[in-house]
């Protein structure tokens, strides 16, 4: 089983302490965001992937 990057690992737990409505920009390499994204989007997130950047307003899934 393959373990989680520190860096993946921090953005997420950024991701869980936000608030409903908070609007979150995370800034990572390509590969962080693009796992980031598939995480986030399979918990029913709307997410704007950008230049090393990804966008999301949390909201209740």
């Amino acid at each position: 089983m393959r373990r989680l990057s520190k860096k993946l690992q921090e953005l997420l737990e950024e991701f869980f302490r936000a608030g409903e409505g908070q609007e979150i920009t995370f800034e990572a390499d390509e590969d962080t965001i693009r796992k980031l994204d598939l995480i986030l989007t399979s918990l029913a997130q709307k997410t704007e992937i950008g230049n090393k950047t990804l966008r999301v307003k949390k909201r209740r899934p």
